[in-house]
């Protein structure tokens, strides 16, 4: 058998217990929940994700600010690079104003020229001599030709340049079913499997007639720049598709001329690489990214100069020593602004067309390209980018989401510049980004909607029943209206009307609704002014709780307050209905607190919040005791315990209500302590506590002196009357000697 200190400690271990089982529930309750809103906010980013990837597949406009983006992450490549020295391995004999200052004007210049600087070229043993010049028409003066074509013979390593065009009837430039005249095409075009020849971007026509030259040279490649729609050269085509051939381009050419490699010993696999092998051993020489159209990003090394420039007329008039160029790339272009081939790139309004070629070659040779990040993870990027925003947005505050919204855009924006200033990869911005901000504007316009709504819903359950405060703290912060059922400490109220049934018998439905209506409002005013939730009527009958549904520390002080302005309205009212000649309603009013389960209750489609528990039930119970003591308001022991510095009471028994074993003390509210009492009621209420001192100790005839005092003093306490009945059936019946003073109460 446990003795009190072990009960003690047995109920102190099952408390903390349940303490931590209640925690556990409620972490696992609010994981839950977390979880569900995650879960939400990743399909609506998910539905943004796919909105995004509609919208920016239909518009054009965002691959143009994805160039954008681009380029901005170029010009701080650049800024990174701005101090390395220049590429020798290539060489740039520029067509520059000098050169056209001492030479005169370009078209008027001698092709001879061109076969002399040939000739110092090849006396210099340079790798490979390639002219980023077009010679589309022949000389007026076909020894000029002649000298030009031979010295191109006898380099024997010498690319000339070429340019395809689409047809134009208007012009009388139809398209061309095959190439020209006595063209050698079989020589430099390279033998594609014919889908990937179709794949490629096609043109009609062939830009030229000095056939002999193009058939004396090592190589032929085209010189055509096919930029973005705002024309700026972030790639080149390796391949361009005429007469159902494919033609190289002219860097290309360079570079197999350089590595000799053979028109055989390329292999394309479109959307992946070109690959170059060495036909004496097969193996591997070049990988070179290319997408479905044979493009490659154009990795540029720098800025203009970058390349060795040496002006055109010094090579001419051999002014540069020969061993210059020994083992060399030397392209011949020009970087005359009247010459037409300055182009817009990526960091530059205008950048030498020659210069683009030679960044072109140097990335093929050094094996050092600008890695586009694949279609498919782009998509994956996107979509995950969208849910994280939607998962952020979600279970956070709005103000939170946006700044981790805002840090996470920027991380991204500095994390892909980053890699591609030191890795060359260029990952897609625009469409994450614009996926973030779609993502988080869609959940925004979710939550504020879903908000709106959850704020209708509590206005339309609780505006009736609540406090305006309480209505809008919860709208503030629905969380404290936990759907289901959740451990409250709070006060319970109940009221009822002295006998109503009486009343209801005698008065007409019509008066009797009139007035309890009239009644009611009174009472709910009251509840609600305080901050009570009005929980429900049970006919004339007021059922409230304070401390729910939203926390209140001083719930008990509440209620109490409340109960005592209650008497002091129906003290009014009744003066009113008497004059009126209707009944003067008279009500008790039970308190207690407690813990108690606060939360919706009911059916699937049907529910109220409300509370349940035992505290609720003893408040009913100390609400019905009133009738036995002649007392008004009847409070429990918690409620007393919390509210005492505030309010006025007197203790009035140890009660075992019916279906409890464990016995209750309970007080009479009279009042707040800031109330004045008179001298006589100060009295009688000291004579009131020594009698039941007394009664508890068995001593029935000081006990009754005591009661009998409080009743001269005030002839109509109730709780005295009730106390001298009891002695004088304790003294008939005497207690055991043990009886520890409770007294049970056999009805509810």
């Amino acid at each position: 058998m446990l003795d009190a200190g072990s009960f003690v400690l047995a109920a102190g271990h099952r408390s903390h217990v349940s303490s931590i089982e209640d925690q556990a529930s409620s972490n696992q309750t609010m994981t839950d929940s977390l979880w569900k809103k995650a879960l939400l906010g990743a399909g609506l980013g998910l539905l943004a994700g796919a909105i995004v990837l509609l919208i920016t597949s239909v518009l054009p406009a965002f691959e143009s600010f994805e160039n954008k983006t681009f380029d901005l992450r170029y010009q701080r490549k650049l800024d990174y690079q701005s101090g390395d020295a220049k590429i020798e391995d290539i060489i740039i004999v520029d067509i520059d104003n000098r050169s056209l200052e001492k030479l005169g004007r370009f078209q008027q210049w001698p092709r001879s020229y061109h076969a002399r600087v040939i000739d110092y070229l090849h006396a210099g043993d340079a790798a490979c001599i390639a002219f980023d010049v077009l010679f589309v028409e022949r000389d007026a003066n076909s020894a000029e030709d002649s000298l030009l074509i031979l010295s191109t013979k006898n380099a024997g390593n010498v690319i000339h340049a070429m340019t395809l065009e689409q047809e134009h009837p208007e012009a009388f430039l139809y398209k061309m079913e095959k190439p020209p005249e006595g063209f050698e095409a079989a020589r430099f075009t390279l033998p594609l499997p014919p889908k990937n020849v179709d794949a490629l971007n096609s043109f009609d026509r062939f830009d030229g007639k000095l056939m002999e030259l193009y058939n004396n040279s090592a190589g032929l490649g085209f010189v055509n720049f096919l930029p973005d729609d705002d024309n700026a050269i972030r790639q080149m085509p390796l391949f361009l598709n005429f007469a159902g051939q494919a033609y190289p381009s002219f860097a290309l050419a360079v570079v197999m001329q350089s590595a000799g490699l053979a028109r055989d010993d390329i292999e394309v696999e479109l959307g992946r690489e070109v690959r170059g092998r060495k036909s004496n051993n097969g193996g591997v020489v070049m990988r070179i990214p290319i997408d479905n159209k044979s493009r490659v990003l154009v990795n540029y090394m720098g800025s203009q100069n970058t390349f060795r420039y040496i002006p055109y007329y010094d090579v001419l008039e051999q002014r540069v020593p020969p061993e210059t160029f020994q083992n060399r790339i030397v392209l011949i272009g020009a970087s005359a602004a009247g010459l037409a081939d300055l182009r817009p790139v990526p960091f530059a309004a205008i950048f030498p067309g020659v210069e683009v070629h030679a960044n072109v070659i140097h990335s093929i040779r050094t094996q050092n390209f600008i890695t586009k990040q694949p279609e498919t993870l782009s998509l994956v990027t996107m979509l995950i980018f969208a849910m994280i925003a939607g998962v952020i947005t979600m279970i956070w505050s709005p103000w939170l989401g946006i700044l981790v919204t805002v840090f996470l855009s920027v991380g991204y924006t500095l994390l892909t510049t980053s890699l591609f200033i030191s890795r060359n990869v260029w990952i897609p911005q625009v469409r994450p980004l614009f996926s973030f901000g779609v993502a988080f504007i869609s959940v925004m316009v979710y939550r504020f909607l879903s908000e709106e709504r959850q704020k209708q819903l509590i206005k339309g359950m609780f505006v009736h029943y609540a406090s305006e405060l309480i209505v809008n703290e919860l709208i503030r912060d629905p969380s404290k209206l936990k759907l289901g059922g959740d451990k409250k400490y709070a006060t319970a109220f109940f009221s009822d009307i002295k006998d109503f049934t009486t009343y209801s018998e005698k008065l007409s439905p019509e008066a009797l609704i009139a007035q309890l209506n009239e009644y009611l409002s009174a009472m709910t005013d009251i509840v609600l002014e305080y901050g009570g939730y009005l929980d429900k009527y049970e006919g004339d009958a007021v059922v409230a709780v304070f401390g729910v549904p939203v926390d209140q520390t001083d719930h008990a002080e509440r209620a109490c307050m409340a109960a005592l302005d209650m008497q002091k309205v129906l003290v009014d009212l009744r003066k009113k209905w008497s004059a009126e000649k209707r009944p003067a309603f008279e009500a008790r009013i039970g308190l207690n607190t407690g813990e108690m389960i606060a939360g919706n209750i009911g059916g699937k489609n049907r529910f109220d919040y409300t509370v349940i528990g035992d505290p609720v039930n003893l408040a009913s119970r100390l609400e019905g005791a009133n009738k036995m003591y002649g007392s008004k308001v009847m409070i429990g022991e918690e409620t007393y315990g919390q509210a005492k510095d505030k309010i006025m009471a007197r203790e009035l028994d140890f009660l075992r209500v019916k279906g409890k074993s464990r016995p209750v003390r309970v007080f009479e509210l009279v009042g707040r302590r800031s109330d004045h009492f008179d001298e006589d009621l100060v009295a009688a209420f000291t004579h009131f506590a020594r009698g039941l001192e007394l009664y508890r100790l068995q001593e029935w005839n000081k006990a009754i002196a005591e009661f009998r005092r409080v009743l001269a003093l005030n002839p109509h306490d109730g709780p005295a009357k009730e106390f001298l009945r009891r002695c004088d059936i304790f003294m008939q019946a005497p207690r055991p000697a043990n009886w520890d003073g409770v007294f049970e109460m056999r009805t509810k």
